[in-house]
């Protein structure tokens, strides 16, 4: 019985065969580890295809591969019958793993019991490619090789596969015990809905293209926002006419000129519906100018081995001509407006870059520099993923720690909350120039300032110099979990972040601690710098990653009593010592069991002499 659910969509028959019917559905990159009675072992990766479309495709000649690997992998194995997908099957395609429990199509079927449909078609591919735990892909190629469909996924949450999102279409989120069809294996605790989906998503334009305006010689960018499944195409036109090759959902006009002038509008096309978006216009400025900058390079800085851009806007007319300098000398062929300096060393560190811009009416110049260096070796160590429901005003927040040998400067870093090929576009982007020196951390806190945010932990609890950048966007999802990805300005492929983790659900007000691994566990007071916040009692360790020393927050007198304040691990015993004059030696004032985070002791003036100096050490 199959578990397909449609939605009475009428879907047409393509032009090319699997185009707009055909759509990966659902990965298992990471199964659970009890898959046996004998030994702790798992089930295979398998990904799942689907036809959305009214007519039977055969599957033959058709190839598939991870995001990284080739040669492609036929769907039809040698020796294998012809595989046929009908309207609204899908099929599943198992890797043959030796050091998986499931390698014949038998116990894959064992393995998940009454989850998988008899009539389901299961497929035992080669154990090559398989899919990375931390962040891959699926990509689907029709007989001609022209790539169908692909997917991306980033850190998977082990015994639980990947699906879509029935609203956005979007590939990537994390199956759940229930939904869509979703249920638990025979065998072993991983949960799917291998066989079955929820169906197709209508299509629908989600950001209409706006109209643009730019001097001559500049770029212009037209972008539209489209969902559906199976997943859309795109063919944007000129004044209606078709132009060659604009098949994404962004249209780039490089080096604007009058002629590129006039009306830009995107097709969208999923198979099954064609939408035609609005209308937007370009202008292109004509006014004769000198060139004046719309845009100065940026200071550039990248690890040792990767790519240094330096690029320059400006607004000119006649167009502009560029030349670029490094450290004085005119390098050759450098007239773009975009500077690449490939293959960075560290002996290039601390070289300037400049530009120098001309037309007839004048010139204009700027400069920036570069900045190499090694690997950071930067560390997400906490995650507050939401508030509690009573502690609204309370916002998500995470720690990155730098734990290497030199400070890091973040200007420039990205960080997203999940994984595709092109999120390096839509990634957060760190503005501020925030230095974290070796073993110390910064706070990145959604929509809070620094003296909210202090004031929610308790300022006196906090580092005193402890970095918190605020951001707009993302969102970490406590009951079904997320991850989190860092990268360095200069990276350009998505594989190469810096860091990352993931979590399966999070307890409300408790914040993650990822210290000991990349999946988190809950924070404990007193462990790790653990300690209760002074709004909502929420639990956390913001600006630590070990129980830190203690340390006087405060010492201020009256003229009959001295006050003295000092950051504390509650439950631990603290000796409060003082002296008069620095040749003395240290006499025992008070010996505490602390409370709270932060102990207070009021010490009598009365017959001192001129001054008095303390001394606070935690006892074993």
């Amino acid at each position: 019985m199959k578990r397909l659910i449609l939605n009475g969509l009428l879907l047409a028959l393509c032009t090319r065969a699997g185009f707009g019917q055909l759509a990966i559905t659902e990965v298992m990159s990471s199964s659970s580890t009890n898959l046996s009675t004998l030994a702790v072992t798992n089930g295979p990766d398998f990904w799942e295809l689907t036809n959305f479309g009214t007519n039977t495709i055969n599957l033959d000649r058709y190839t598939y591969s991870d995001s990284l690997s080739l040669p492609r992998v036929s769907l039809v194995q040698t020796a294998t019958s012809p595989l046929l997908i009908e309207p609204g099957e899908s099929v599943l395609f198992v890797r043959t793993d030796v050091n998986a429990a499931a390698t014949t199509e038998a116990q894959f079927r064992a393995w998940w019991g009454d989850c998988l449909a008899p009539g389901v078609q299961v497929r035992m591919m080669p154990r090559t490619p398989g899919f990375d735990a931390q962040s891959d892909g699926v990509r689907l190629y029709d007989a001609a090789g022209h790539l169908l469909d692909r997917v991306d996924f980033g850190i998977s949450r082990r015994g639980v596969t990947f699906v879509y999102d029935t609203n956005s279409s979007e590939f990537g989120v994390y199956s759940q015990l229930g939904i869509g069809g979703t249920c638990k294996a025979e065998l072993a605790d991983d949960i799917g809905s291998p066989g079955a989906t929820c169906g197709p998503v209508s299509l629908r334009i989600l950001a209409q293209p706006t109209n643009v305006a730019v001097c001559a010689g500049m770029d212009a960018t037209f972008m539209v926002r489209a969902g559906s499944l199976p997943r859309p195409r795109y063919q944007w036109y000129f004044n209606s006419v078709e132009i060659p090759g604009a098949a994404a959902n962004t249209l780039i006009i490089t080096n604007a000129a009058p002629a590129d002038e006039g009306v830009y509008e995107v097709e969208i096309d999923n198979g099954a519906a064609v939408l035609r978006s609005t209308g937007a216009t370009l202008a292109v400025s004509t006014i004769p100018a000198a060139p004046t900058f719309a845009a100065t390079p940026s200071d550039s800085y990248v690890i040792a081995g990767q790519t240094a851009r330096f690029s320059a806007t400006v607004c000119a007319y006649p167009v502009a001509t560029y030349q670029w300098r490094s450290n004085g000398m005119i390098i050759a062929e450098a007239t773009n407006r975009t500077l690449v300096i490939r293959d960075c060393s560290l002996s290039m560190s601390g070289s300037e870059y400049c530009v120098k811009v001309t037309n007839p009416l004048g010139m204009t110049s700027a400069c920036a520099r570069l900045t190499v260096t090694l690997a950071p070796k930067l560390e997400i160590t906490e995650m507050m993923p939401g508030a509690r429901p009573d502690c609204a005003q309370h916002a998500d927040w995470f720690e990155l720690t730098n734990r290497g040998t030199n400070a890091v400067n973040l200007l420039g870093y990205r960080f997203a909350d999940r994984f595709t090929l092109d999120i390096l576009e839509d990634a957060r982007v760190v503005s501020p120039s925030v230095i974290v020196r070796p073993g110390e951390s910064a706070i990145f806190v959604e929509r809070m300032n620094a003296d909210e945010f202090r004031q929610w932990w308790g300022a006196e609890r906090l580092p005193p110099e402890l970095p918190i950048i605020t951001y707009i966007g993302l969102g970490f999802s406590q009951e079904l979990g997320d991850e989190l990805y860092l990268w360095s300005p200069g990276a350009e492929d998505p594989f190469d972040y810096i860091a990352s983790i993931s979590f399966a659900s999070a307890t409300p007000g408790v914040s993650l601690d990822f210290t000991e691994n990349t999946h988190g566990k809950d924070s404990v007071p007193g462990k790790r710098g653990a300690f209760v916040a002074i709004e909502c009692g929420d639990i956390g360790s913001p600006g630590y990653v070990t129980n830190p020393p203690p340390r006087f927050v405060r010492i201020s007198h009256d003229e009959s009593t001295a006050t003295i304040k000092w950051s504390a691990i509650a439950g631990r015993t603290y000796q409060l010592k003082y002296k008069e004059y620095l040749d003395a030696e240290w006499q025992d004032l008070v010996r505490r069991t602390a409370q709270d985070w932060v102990e207070t002791h009021s010490d009598p003036t009365e017959g001192w002499p001129s001054q008095r100096f303390y001394f606070i050490e935690e006892q074993p």
